[in-house]
């Protein structure tokens, strides 16, 4: 069972937990943590996706300042948009935003430095190191047993696996564990599904715009 958001999941999994050190790009980790923000009201009940487009929500501003931001562009941009636009719209402010939620929830820290070049530096080190692998453990003991999945989980997999993030299995190869992920995203919910698809095509497109 889970015991934090979707974001914050996804966030611990993309961080090494003592340095703070990112293991994917930045433009990845956006896309993932806009994708996870949708997710966590979706898992709500309060977001309505058809088609692989926004069709309307009923969630509301709750002070949670990642909930809140996603609201305010709700509102100010309206239903009917494709979930892959939703993605990139979010991507640029949501990784401070998660981040802020974290810190502010006692864990992750904030750390800065600056490089040779002069060009600052952010990491986010685990405030309790153990407590932050157990999204990949959880996960990784999980695709050993794909029946006992929940759906914030299986959807936190789609996710990680949607922008590169690997889950170890130990009782599993790396191609059981592909074949593994491949089935639990064919059985996502409709709406859970146009989520991860929306996600590859958002990532797709940033790995077309850095090779341009």
């Amino acid at each position: 069972m889970a015991e934090l958001a979707l974001a914050d999941e996804l966030f611990h999994m993309a961080h090494d937990e003592y340095s703070g050190k990112v293991r994917i790009s930045g433009d990845m980790l956006g896309c993932g943590l806009a994708a996870a923000a949708l997710g966590e009201l979706l898992l709500a009940g309060t977001l309505a996706v058809t088609d692989g487009k926004l069709a309307g929500w009923t969630a509301r501003q709750t002070g949670d300042p990642v909930n809140d931001q996603v609201v305010a562009q709700l509102q100010r941009v309206g239903a009917g948009h494709a979930l892959h636009h939703w993605i990139a719209h979010l991507r640029p402010d949501v990784t401070e935003l998660v981040a802020y939620r974290m810190a502010g929830r006692g864990l992750i820290r904030r750390e800065t430095s600056r490089t040779f070049t002069g060009r600052t530096q952010v990491r986010y080190p685990a405030a309790d190191a153990m407590a932050a692998t157990r999204p990949a453990v959880r996960l990784g003991f999980l695709l050993s047993r794909p029946t006992d999945f929940d759906p914030h989980s299986t959807l936190l997999a789609a996710l990680a696996s949607g922008v590169g993030i690997d889950i170890v299995a130990p009782s599993l190869s790396a191609a059981q564990v592909r074949d593994r992920l491949t089935q639990l995203q064919r059985a996502l919910p409709p709406d859970h599904r146009d989520l991860a698809k929306s996600l590859d095509t958002a990532v797709a497109a940033v790995a077309l715009q850095s090779h341009a």
